[in-house]
C-alpha cells in the first residue's frame, strides 16, 4: 500500500510540474527574471523626433527564456508589442549558451554552467542540455519560429538584401520589425571551426569569441590570462571573415581587440561594452581602444546594465552615451541594451527616453539619429552579405531626411 500512495505522490508531482510548465505559470523567468514597470512621460517633442527615427539595438538576451515574444509580458524588458510601442525598427539577439554562477568582476575562472538548469526546468530538447551547439541552434531556432507566425511583421535579417526589403515594408507597414541572430560567447561553435559554417547557415551574422571566461578562441576581458587570440582564434577570426560572418568584440580582453584589429581588415563591431572612463569594470574598454575601434569605421554599442554604466539608471544611461559621443564622435556610438538580463533599468518600450535624454544634453537630431539606430543600419548594410556602403549611406537616416 505505501508503494502505491508514494507512486501515486511522484505522478500526481509530476502531472501538476507538467500543467504548470506548459502554462508558462511555472518558468525559470518567473523565479530569476525581472518585471518592466510602465514608461514614465515623455516630452511631446522628444516622442515627435523618435517617430522619425530608425531605432535599432543591438543586443538582447530574450531567447534564453521561455516565453512567447509574440506576446506582450511585464516579464523581462523585450516582446515584439513593447518593441512596437518602444518604436524599434531593428533588434539584435545575442544567443547565450553558457552562463558561469561568478559573472561579475575580473579574474573569473569558473567553468560552472547555469543553462543547462535553466534549460532543464524550461523543458529544453535533450540535445540543447546536452551540446552547447544544438542549444544555439535550438535558441536561435525560437526566432525563426517567432517570424514564420508573426504574419510578416517580424522579419529575419541574415544579409543586406533582407535588411533592405524589411526598411522598405516598413515604410508602408510601421508593424514590420527586423531581428537577426548573433552568438553571445563562442561556446556555442563547441570551438570548432566547422561549427561556424553550420552557425552561418542557420541564421547567426555574428559571433563574439569568449564570454565571461578566457576560451579556447580567446581571452576575455574578465578572463584570468590576460592574453588575446589563441592560433585557433586567428583560424576562426579568419573564417569569419571568409564567411561574411562578423567578428563581435564584446567580452573581449584588450589584447584580443587589438589582435582581432591587426588580423582582419573589416571594421570592428562591439555589440555592448562601456568606457572605462565612466565606469571601472573588467569589461568595459579603454577609451584609447574605442577611438582605434571608430577610427577603422567600427561601431561601439553601449550595454545598460549597471556593469556598463554604474548605478543610476537612465541618468547613468545618458552619462556615458554623452561620454562615448564626445570622446570617439557620434558615428561610431549605437545601443547595446542587454534586454533581458537579469539587472537592465530601461525595457524596449522605454527607448524614447534616450531619445529624450540625448536631446535634454543638446545633441542635434542628426547626431541622435545616428545614435540611436542609424549607426547600426549603416554598419549592418556595409559588413552583412551583399553589403554595400552606399546602401548604408542611403538608408542610415531619419525617416524624414531619407525621402
Amino acid at each position: 500500500m505505501t508503494a502505491w500512495i508514494v507512486l501515486g505522490a511522484v505522478v500526481g508531482l509530476a502531472l501538476v510540474w507538467t500543467v504548470l510548465v506548459r502554462t508558462e505559470t511555472f518558468t525559470a523567468e518567473r523565479i530569476f527574471g525581472t518585471r518592466s514597470t510602465p514608461r514614465p512621460p515623455v516630452s511631446a517633442d522628444a516622442l515627435a523626433l523618435h517617430d522619425t527615427l530608425i531605432v535599432a539595438d543591438l543586443h538582447a538576451d530574450s531567447l534564453i527564456w521561455r516565453r512567447d515574444l509574440l506576446h506582450r509580458s511585464d516579464l523581462g524588458h523585450f516582446d515584439f508589442p513593447r518593441m512596437a510601442e518602444g518604436g524599434g525598427a531593428v533588434q539584435g539577439f545575442l544567443v547565450v549558451t553558457e552562463s558561469p554562477k561568478v559573472i561579475t568582476g575580473g579574474g573569473i575562472s569558473d567553468k560552472s554552467d547555469q543553462l543547462t538548469a535553466l534549460g532543464i526546468v524550461d523543458q529544453w530538447p535533450l540535445r540543447a542540455i546536452l551540446d552547447q551547439t544544438e542549444r544555439a541552434l535550438y535558441l536561435g531556432g525560437k526566432l525563426h519560429r517567432f517570424a514564420a507566425r508573426s504574419g510578416g511583421t517580424v522579419r529575419l535579417i541574415h544579409t543586406a538584401e533582407d535588411l533592405d526589403a524589411m526598411l522598405a515594408a516598413r515604410r508602408t507597414d510601421p508593424s514590420v520589425r527586423g531581428a537577426y541572430l548573433g552568438l553571445e560567447g563562442a561556446d556555442g561553435t563547441g570551438y570548432r571551426i566547422a561549427n561556424l559554417e553550420r552557425l552561418f547557415a542557420a541564421g547567426f551574422c555574428m559571433t563574439e569569441l569568449c564570454h565571461y571566461t578566457d576560451t579556447a578562441f580567446a581571452g576575455s576581458s574578465s578572463g584570468i590570462s590576460g592574453g588575446g587570440l589563441t592560433a585557433l582564434g586567428r583560424e576562426a577570426v579568419q573564417e569569419l571573415d571568409a564567411l561574411g560572418m562578423m567578428t563581435d568584440l564584446a567580452h573581449a580582453s584588450p589584447r584580443t581587440v587589438s589582435d582581432v584589429l591587426a588580423l582582419s581588415p573589416r571594421a570592428p563591431l562591439v555589440t555592448h561594452t562601456g568606457s572605462a572612463t565612466c565606469h571601472h569594470d573588467p569589461k568595459c574598454l579603454p577609451d584609447e581602444l574605442l577611438r582605434e575601434i571608430a577610427a577603422r569605421g567600427g561601431i561601439i554599442g553601449l550595454g545598460f546594465v549597471p556593469d556598463y554604466v554604474g548605478e543610476g539608471e537612465l541618468d547613468a544611461i545618458s552619462r556615458v552615451l554623452d561620454h562615448m559621443i564626445a570622446a570617439l564622435g557620434p558615428q561610431a556610438v549605437a545601443l547595446g541594451s542587454g534586454f533581458c538580463a537579469l539587472a537592465q533599468p530601461v525595457p524596449v518600450h522605454h527607448l524614447p527616453r534616450i531619445t529624450e535624454a540625448l536631446m535634454r544634453s543638446g545633441h542635434d537630431e542628426d547626431v541622435i539619429a545616428q545614435v540611436m539606430g542609424g549607426n547600426v543600419i549603416r554598419y549592418l548594410f556595409e559588413n552583412l552579405p551583399g553589403g554595400r556602403r552606399e546602401q548604408a549611406e542611403s538608408t542610415a537616416r531619419p525617416a524624414e531626411h531619407a525621402a
